[in-house]
């Protein structure tokens, strides 16, 4: 069982072949050694096909702008200590004209990203939970990894490492997953409880296109990356609920499941066990609201 996990994500409330390639800056272009004649007829190169879309994204009538964050608060030792789920109340959407700037390129869209994340939630908290860096590709290959058997290495994942140490229960009866441990997901909950799914919408929507773009790069050009995220969230929420003790067993260094079914879950839903019951049935209940408004229904 490993130590650090995916963040939840699926906020947008961030899993894919991946080449180390992949964030390296593009091969300088090579020079023509060999022009063909100008009166050489050239084959016709024919355009990837398009995507079949199952899930086409909602259209906005116009950009909802984000009002200053709401505290999460996920910063303070006292709420770390155990998991709450304290009411949020629902944040005001405000619409005005889409901005006519133009998207920039997916290699330098950092810059704009950031900011608008932080009008999603608090500056704080983003930093402390996310790799804010590649944003938009880490988030195509967290998502895509997510129903896997593995999660890409940590340093391609939208999420920072998951604070604390893993802790373990045992007596007689043998080893099981600690309590303590479930805690240490709260922040990333409390986070994504935090983010109202209508600007979420909004915000993945404004920035579809560079994410359709990132995942054609990690080889699915006539895949469309809407439908891979609404099918992922399908996945995570059929994530069995285990309830009372989790047991486990350690063969070599790291700790499994005992249960065969439950080790042959995919690291999304793993994930999901190891942040507790309550914390999984959090964090499902936010996956269908923005399952809800991703499917345009």
């Amino acid at each position: 069982m490993k130590k650090s996990d995916f963040l939840v994500a699926v906020i947008l409330g961030g899993a894919i072949v991946l080449a180390v390639q992949y964030f390296q800056p593009p091969e300088p272009p090579q020079p023509v050694t060999d022009r063909p004649d100008d009166n050489t007829a050239q084959p016709v190169s024919e355009a990837p096909p398009q995507p079949e879309i199952r899930y086409p994204l909602p259209e906005l009538s116009a950009q909802v702008v984000p009002s200053p964050p709401v505290p999460v608060g996920a910063e303070s030792g006292a709420e770390i200590a155990g998991p709450r789920a304290p009411q949020q109340e629902p944040l005001e959407a405000i619409e005005q004209p889409a901005p006519e700037n133009p998207l920039p390129s997916l290699d330098d869209s950092d810059d704009q990203v950031r900011k608008d994340l932080y009008g999603l939630a608090a500056k704080q908290v983003l930093d402390r939970l996310l790799n804010l860096n590649h944003i938009i590709r880490r988030l195509v290959v967290t998502v895509d990894n997510l129903p896997r058997r593995h999660l890409a290495n940590s340093k391609y994942r939208s999420n920072q490492a998951v604070r604390g140490r893993f802790t373990v229960e045992q007596d007689h009866l043998g080893i099981y997953l600690g309590e303590q441990n479930f805690a240490r997901y709260t922040p990333f909950v409390r986070l994504l409880e935090s983010l109202d799914s209508k600007r979420v919408l909004a915000f993945y929507a404004h920035y579809y296109p560079l994410v359709q773009t990132a995942y054609k790069e990690l080889g699915y050009p006539s895949a469309y990356f809407n439908d891979r995220l609404i099918d992922v969230i399908d996945h995570l929420l059929e994530t069995p609920d285990t309830g009372g003790r989790i047991a486990l067993v350690r063969p070599r260094v790291l700790y499994q499941y005992a249960d065969p079914e439950l080790e042959e879950l995919s690291a999304g839903q793993k994930a999901l066990i190891r942040m507790g019951p309550r914390n999984a049935a959090r964090v499902k209940s936010k996956l269908r609201e923005l399952r809800a408004a991703l499917a345009g229904n």
